[in-house]
């Protein structure tokens, strides 16, 4: 399949990049990465900026999570809803705008609120601003296919991970540092003029038109056949159910590494080392994905990957020192880059065309359900059996993930 035409935002059509030039030299992925990166740069940086917040304005920890769950919950619900509407509407750029706004809108809503308003509005507050959420976690995702030629696809998804890791790692640190040097006021204001200049960036992004045609099945059935799909083709259910097992594993580092620094002998400041490291790793092996021609299939690179990580958690689990811990975690993370770009390709290369975006923003909604299961299992498990023991869950939710994903690739062809 050839690339299609883009529209821009101003109405021409560009010509897509020749399949041999680096996925950098289109202006069109130049204007979609820079729009991506910085919204999702701010919704990074508002996860932090928001719990300073409510914490330095003398909320208890229990609201500053509240907020935070308040903010990443509706995506277990919106997510499928509005991937299958993104891939049926000519409007899709509307759903990228109202995103920004309602973060936009959350943001400032709670600098003028919390520490003054019950506590039930810095929840809503937080709802609303994570109502489209998805947009960030496949919106973005599902324009570049029509937007790349099909010899490239697999190093534009590379720079989608980059996309990724560039602000897991941005936005975090962006809210921290503000915060200690100027106060939370001033790390939520930034946020806000953050996601600011990310709506500015979306409006000239390319929308190329969906090749689903409005109105031809119900929003409700299009749900439906997305979920089927996730379920029946085995390549999207491997690799579904892989990374979310694998995801619900990941997510319980934040729980562990505190308590793990001061197991290694350090103080538990240099936690933060511990998820830079993580972080750090993540984005080298993306760059590389993004950079360089990769031979083996992508579904075998996820499961690869994700045994990969299920040793080197498990080094970490017993890990004798802190610079042996951030060696492995510097290589977990080189590996987890990766495996989000070939997942990425597997979905793209086993979805119709017309059902893209609604399998990302299905399978992410999937990965916000793991996050929240992940928390509180491995929270209980640090409780009562210590650091070493969390981060043995993380090895093992990677070994079921792989098993898991080993299981349900029976029937995908060889080639996979």
């Amino acid at each position: 399949m050839t690339a299609s035409a883009e529209t821009t935002a101003a109405g021409g059509v560009e010509a897509p990049a020749p399949a041999t030039a680096a996925v950098w030299r289109s202006p069109a992925l130049r204007r979609l990465f820079t729009a991506s990166t910085t919204a999702r740069l701010a919704n990074e940086s508002a996860r932090v900026a928001m719990v300073l917040l409510v914490l330095e304005r003398g909320g208890s920890p229990a609201l500053a999570g509240g907020v935070v769950a308040a903010s990443t919950l509706p995506a277990l619900v919106s997510g499928p809803l509005l991937g299958a509407w993104l891939d049926r509407t000519p409007r899709r750029r509307l759903a990228f705008v109202v995103n920004q706004l309602l973060l936009l809108v959350s943001l400032l809503g709670l600098l003028a609120a919390t520490g003054r308003a019950p506590a039930w509005t810095v929840l809503l507050l937080g709802l609303l601003g994570g109502l489209t959420i998805p947009v960030l976690t496949g919106g973005f995702t599902g324009l570049i296919a029509p937007l790349v030629p099909r010899g490239s696809i697999r190093k534009a998804y590379g720079a989608e991970a980059t996309s990724y890791n560039v602000a897991g790692v941005g936005g975090p640190a962006l809210a921290g540092a503000l915060a200690a040097g100027a106060g939370a006021d001033t790390a939520v204001a930034v946020t806000a003029g953050l996601s600011a200049l990310a709506l500015v960036a979306v409006l000239r992004v390319p929308m190329p038109a969906p090749e689903a045609a409005p109105g031809q099945v119900s929003l409700t059935r299009t749900v439906g056949a997305g979920l089927r799909l996730l379920a029946t083709a085995p390549p999207l259910r491997a690799v579904t159910l892989a990374t979310t097992v694998s995801f619900l594993g990941i997510c319980a580092l934040p729980v562990v590494f505190p308590l793990l620094a001061v197991d290694l002998g350090a103080g538990r400041a240099a936690s933060g080392l511990l998820f830079a490291t993580f972080a750090l790793g993540a984005l080298l092996g993306s760059v590389v994905v993004a950079a360089r021609h990769v031979r083996t299939g992508p579904l075998r690179s996820a499961l690869a990957g994700i045994a990969a990580l299920a040793v080197l958690f498990a080094g970490v689990a017993v890990a004798p020192s802190l610079p042996v811990a951030l060696g492995l975690l510097l290589l977990a993370g080189a590996v987890e880059g990766p495996v989000l770009a070939a997942t990425l390709t597997v979905r793209d290369n086993a979805s119709p065309a017309d059902m893209r975006t609604q399998v990302v923003t299905t399978a992410s909604s999937l990965k916000f359900g793991a996050y929240a299961i992940g928390s509180a299992l491995t929270g209980t498990v640090v409780t009562s059996a210590g650091p070493r023991a969390g981060m043995a869950v993380c090895a093992v939710a990677q070994l079921v993930g792989l098993g898991l994903g080993v299981l349900g690739v029976r029937g995908t062809p060889r080639s996979g």
